[in-house]
């Protein structure tokens, strides 16, 4: 008998330690626009050219506030808060937020409803087993209604690059130049500059080509010839 029961528990610990944590790493992507060759209009003080690197997360936007109890202090899910995806199981992908590490969201792969999950022991406790994966999966008081989304991570390895109209003056025509690193302006890396169209239609910075079909002082037409390095 003893021997019995110790194999259950044997079996419970294997059971629960046996769940594998895969760690969520950010998707590395580039966005550029317009697409070459495309004629493209854009007013005075808009973004000719765009370029971005850098990272991004999968993540989940609450579309409607609900709230539940943990050990015996109410909490508020806001509509409109960002859930980051962090890690996922087999059984669950689970979202995290960093106004509040006390809990996450975690949503079943079956496509059930959304838990709560913490790792306080708190009333209302819904656990598979003792808990999973040490984390306790609670049932919240309403439904976690949301959506996917994906969040961009700027506080590392991001880059944009932008060309920005700025007017014509006669037969010249004028435009911003700006970089970011990590989400803040580089002022180093600012730089206005002034083309003469009786010289050529064709305009550059950097690598990149621009057509001019039109311009007036509110507005240019344009086609994009090569990108910037």
């Amino acid at each position: 008998m003893n021997r019995l029961v110790f194999l259950i528990f044997s079996m419970i610990l294997i059971s629960c330690g046996g769940i594998k944590r895969n760690i969520v790493k950010p998707e590395t992507y580039t966005t550029i626009t317009p697409k070459l060759n495309e004629i493209t209009n854009a007013d005075i003080g808009n973004t000719l050219i765009y370029r971005e690197n850098g990272h991004k997360y999968d993540a989940i936007e609450i579309t409607k506030a609900s709230n539940f109890t943990l050990n015996g202090v109410d909490k508020v899910i806001e509509e409109g808060e960002i859930f980051i995806n962090q890690f996922n199981t087999n059984g669950y992908s689970f979202y995290g937020n960093s106004s509040d590490l006390e809990f996450g969201i975690a949503i079943p792969r079956s496509g059930k409803n959304p838990l709560i999950y913490t790792n306080s022991d708190g009333d209302g406790i819904y656990t598979t087993g003792i808990n999973y994966d040490g984390l306790n999966l609670i049932r919240p008081n309403e439904l976690i209604e949301y959506f996917q989304t994906e969040v961009k991570d700027k506080k590392s390895d991001y880059f944009k690059q932008e060309l920005i109209y700025n007017g014509r003056v006669g037969v010249a025509l004028k435009f911003i130049y700006r970089e970011f690193l990590n989400d803040y302006a580089r002022p180093a890396f600012t730089q206005d500059s002034q083309y003469d169209l009786s010289e050529s239609k064709i305009i550059g910075f950097r690598g990149m080509r621009i057509e001019i079909i039109n311009a007036t002082n509110t507005e240019i037409e344009y086609k994009v010839l090569n990108y910037f390095e």
